[in-house]
């Protein structure tokens, strides 16, 4: 009995020693997949007015153009949001499948409520590929470009008024003149204002003519000065309160107009003339 328990202890460990060779073992551990790359798209855009002019992004006060992007195989959806002044953009790494997109043209010119300003036509079942880029067609998006202004001038001053004499309290104003310059380049804006009549003066209409500014009638604080259909963009305001010829009441404000036919409404403070200015 003694001489079997010595057999099977030897023969053991060479069958152990068999069973570590290079024909046996643990098997080698399968590799883990590694998911696709990502893909991208890119993208051109344009800004146009509705007859077709291009637009400068800057004047209409459009900052960003956002890509809202839908991967039909998963709930919810992601944005891809580029420079509108840049033209054109690349997105980041997307997971490869079939995507519906949204165009949004946004910024301070757009819509109070949501920023808009126009969205381009929605595209549906673009394939992203992995490792591949996908250039997409051209977008355009339209901007009506004009605005309104409503303007009230006043002398905070006096409290008789703008045209009032300086005996009642008033500022004593006899004439106005009124330049409306593109900020930055200097161009001229030939708009039309036009205001009612208040209990004691007229109304009428004032046209700007920035090389030779018409001296209308003193216009009462009470008198709002409107325009529509203004060309969208920063302005900067020259209006000259006038006693005889002296320009004794002065104001040089910068005025928005928006797009998207929206009014800037603004009382603008005319500040006089240091005291000893000949004629005031």
């Amino acid at each position: 009995m003694s001489s079997v328990r010595v057999v099977l202890a030897i023969a053991l460990p060479g069958a152990l020693l068999v069973g570590c060779g290079d024909g046996g073992g643990f098997p080698d551990a399968v590799p883990i997949d590694q998911p696709p790359s990502n893909g991208t798209f890119s993208l051109m855009w344009s800004v146009k007015d509705p007859g077709g002019a291009t637009l400068d992004c800057a004047e209409i006060g459009a900052q960003a153009v956002t890509v809202i992007t839908r991967n039909k195989a998963v709930q919810g959806g992601s944005t891809e949001v580029f420079t509108c002044a840049t033209g054109a953009g690349t997105s980041q790494g997307l997971a490869p499948g079939t995507y519906d997109l949204d165009f949004e043209l946004g910024g301070v010119g757009g819509d109070p409520q949501t920023g808009i300003l126009a969205t381009s036509p929605k595209v549906m079942g673009v394939q992203i590929p992995s490792g591949n880029n996908v250039p997409l067609t051209p977008i355009t998006f339209t901007v009506n470009a004009t605005g309104g202004i409503k303007l009230n001038l006043t002398v905070p001053s006096k409290p008789g008024g703008n045209c009032a004499t300086t005996a009642m309290n008033g500022a004593g104003i006899t004439g106005m003149t009124l330049v409306l310059q593109h900020q930055g380049t200097g161009t001229c804006e030939p708009v039309q204002f036009t205001y009612a009549a208040n209990a004691t003066r007229p109304g009428g209409t004032y046209t700007v003519n920035c090389a030779s500014p018409v001296v209308a009638p003193c216009i009462e604080n009470d008198q709002q000065l409107t325009a529509s259909g203004v060309a969208s963009g920063n302005y900067q305001l020259h209006i000259r309160g006038k006693v005889a010829a002296a320009d004794c009441f002065t104001n040089d404000d910068t005025l928005p107009v928006y797009p998207l036919g929206r009014d800037v409404t603004r009382t603008l403070n005319f500040a006089a003339a240091p005291a000893g200015t000949p004629g005031c």
